[in-house]
């Protein structure tokens, strides 16, 4: 990837965090973080942990469970890599946002009510 092409990536990114840094993990692999420094490819991890609702303290194979259901990105190589991932992960969440509100349950039936009238 020429300089021109990783500035512009970086530029796409930094529009939707705009304080987006690399870091590099205790493995020696980079990622892209948000200013506070979770990891923009996989920040459904820390959504999903954030929201979720413990029945009480026992409820561990619940949240296990929840965590399983999002996928996770595994860090780059190297910084090139790392950012034109963010980049890939900011429009796959923005695919499946739009199409999750497009396609949700409640107008579905809907629509299958209206269908069979």
């Amino acid at each position: 990837m020429d300089k021109v092409k990783f500035l512009k990536t970086k530029k796409i990114v930094q529009k939707k965090y705009p304080n987006a840094k690399t870091i590099m993990d205790s493995y020696g692999k980079y990622y892209v973080a948000t200013e506070d420094g979770r990891d923009i490819c996989n920040i459904q991890v820390s959504q999903t942990i954030n929201s979720y609702n413990f029945g009480d303290e026992e409820d561990l194979y619940g949240f296990n469970a929840a965590l399983n259901k999002v996928c996770t990105i595994p860090h780059s190589n190297s910084v090139v890599e790392a950012w034109k991932q963010a980049q890939v992960a900011i429009k796959s969440y923005h695919v499946v946002e739009r199409n999750s509100n497009k396609f949700n349950d409640e107008k579905v039936m809907k629509k299958m009510a209206k269908d069979f009238e």
